[in-house]
């Protein structure tokens, strides 16, 4: 027989964790119709791999493209890296469902808002929102999660407060359909507003939903760094009492935690003795780009800027809010704990609009430029530059990632979204260089260079494990019958051109917006989206949708 396509003399890694070998491929009908000995197979179009690696096409389970994928369908900054499958709607972060009393609130809950401006926003439900990504085309397979976060916002907004019980069956009712549209499971951010004003019962009610429709519960958990083993802990019971697998996100402990991360992975491995499916997921990055105010107390994060202006500008207000940072009796996220501890000196600042004298320093010497205490340069900042105040956060152990990337219930993640060199999503530039170069970054560092895992190992954890807590049994493996998404690298000249790794100097040169190389070809449902590193511009994704429903 004749394929479409044939790569030929590659060395296929089968995504398995198997021992890569020798051999031709053959593509049909968007799926791989035959492996076989090299030199077998023919096709219309033949690719001579000439050794180079042929694998699984990398699935990215943490991701918040959900947006951004609407604005740049061809999703250059994912495929570019071999990334054929983002999973969205992370973090309790969904866009749907929304109501249209609390429309100003969801947008506000995504952030930049010259991104979410672009968009016409007018989905409602969780399957219009899925619709909406049908009809823009997709360069990439998306996934979603239903967010917590967002389901609690469509019936109550950012209220502080339990709901009522008629709120809770509307929270049920509107999970529901998400679910029965195609959801993966139910996400939540417990360091976010409104997440964190959830009781524990409130998401298990929700997550039993899920649970109905053989969903699995991820979660930004309650706290990574001093509540960190409640927090998992937390997780964990949530998935007991509501009969549901757990996917613990982002699971690296962050600075001012008791632990490093054998604390938290004892707790999955003591889960897992019982007989939970409890995994986690983690990128390899140890900083942040985030915006100044999403250090400050949860509260009055979400107010519009004038009232956070004008906290900030009344000195008992600001006082107060000093000491609540400090207390963190409800734990913020991750890089607040260097505010919380007084790390100054490992937060740089990014972009200040309004300070452009500042940027490359950190706030310890911006504290001493100024000559006033960082703690009070961290709130002018806010006040003369708003949410445009980034800083780079340098808040997380290597050695704690090196740790959670040879776990075996662990699966790598980026943590980052569709990105783009060009246009609104550059301008300002974000910092991003996971959603540029993180799975070549990793074969590169951790495979190539240092070896903390085998190539094959790391494969395994990019391809067929995500794809297992999906239930996607057709992707994530090189074998007949399967979904053709793979990918085609050398893995001598794989670079991660978008990580600067720390310390940070100024000027940021190349800013991290760059594609890797080493990435020779991709292809996703049987199309060629990359060819010899170049993006063909094909929208040959899909919307994937939960098969374990009811």
């Amino acid at each position: 027989m004749i394929y479409s396509i044939v790569l030929s003399n590659g060395k296929i890694i089968d995504g398995c964790g198997n021992a890569w070998f020798w051999g031709d491929l053959g593509i049909q009908d968007g799926h791989i119709a035959q492996i076989a000995i090299p030199g077998s197979l023919k096709g219309e179009r033949n690719f001579n791999i000439q050794g180079n690696f042929v694998a699984p096409g990398f699935i990215d389970i943490h991701t918040h493209s959900d947006l951004t994928i609407l604005i740049n369908p061809q999703a250059e900054s994912a495929v570019h890296q071999g990334v054929t499958t983002h999973l969205v709607g992370n973090c309790g972060m969904s866009p749907a469902p929304v109501t249209e009393t609390h429309l100003d609130d969801i947008k506000t809950y995504y952030s930049p808002p010259s991104a979410t401006e672009q968009l016409s926003w007018e989905w409602r439900s969780f399957e219009d929102y899925l619709n909406a990504i049908v009809e823009s085309g997709t360069g990439i397979n998306i996934g979603a999660l239903i967010g917590h976060g967002a389901v609690r916002i469509a019936v109550m907004g950012f209220e502080e407060r339990a709901p009522s019980p008629v709120e809770l069956e509307h929270m049920q009712a509107l999970t529901r359909e998400g679910m029965q549209a195609g959801a993966f499971g139910l996400s939540t951010g417990l360091v976010y507003p409104p997440g964190c004003f959830a009781a524990t019962q409130e998401i298990v009610a929700l997550a039993k939903v899920a649970a109905e429709f053989g969903g699995f519960y991820a979660s930004h958990i309650r706290g990574e760094r001093e509540t960190i083993l409640e927090a998992v802990t937390e997780a964990i019971n949530i998935g007991r009492e509501a009969g549901l697998p757990v996917q613990i996100s982002h699971n690296c402990p962050k600075f001012g935690a008791p632990c490093d991360a054998n604390g938290n992975l004892a707790l999955v491995e003591a889960a897992r003795a019982e007989g939970l499916d409890v995994t986690v997921d983690n990128d390899v990055h140890t900083d942040l780009g985030p915006a100044l105010v999403a250090g400050l107390p949860q509260e009055i994060q979400s107010r519009p800027l004038h009232e956070i202006r004008t906290m900030l500008l009344d000195p008992h207000r600001r006082a107060a809010i000093k000491t609540e940072i400090i207390q963190d009796q409800r734990p913020a996220f991750g890089p607040a704990g260097l505010l919380k501890h007084g790390q100054w000196h490992r937060i740089i600042m990014l972009n200040a609009p309004y300070s452009p004298d500042v940027i490359g320093l950190s706030l310890q010497a911006i504290g001493e430029k100024r000559g006033c205490e960082p703690f009070e340069a961290y709130f002018d900042l806010i006040i003369e530059n708003g949410e445009a105040a980034e800083a780079i956060f340098d808040y997380i152990d290597e050695a704690n990632i090196r740790l959670l990337l040879q776990h075996p219930a662990m699966m790598i993640c980026s943590d980052g979204c569709v990105e783009a060199p060009y246009g609104v999503l550059n301008n300002p530039p974000s910092y991003s260089p996971c959603s540029y170069g993180e799975f070549p970054g990793i074969l590169e560092r951790y495979v190539r260079e240092t070896s903390v895992l085998t190539l094959e190992d790391a494969i395994r954890k990019m391809t067929s494990f995500p794809a297992q807590r999906m239930g996607l049994w057709d992707r994530g493996v090189l074998r007949p019958g399967a979904w053709a998404d793979i990918v085609v690298f050398n893995l001598e000249n794989l670079h991660d051109r978008a990580t600067n790794l720390y310390p940070h100097t100024y000027p940021f040169e190349n800013f991290p917006h760059q594609y890797p190389t080493g990435i020779e070809h991709v292809f996703i449902n049987g199309s060629l989206v990359i060819e010899k590193g170049e993006h063909t511009g094909a929208l040959s994704g899909r919307v994937l949708k939960h098969k374990s429903n009811p």
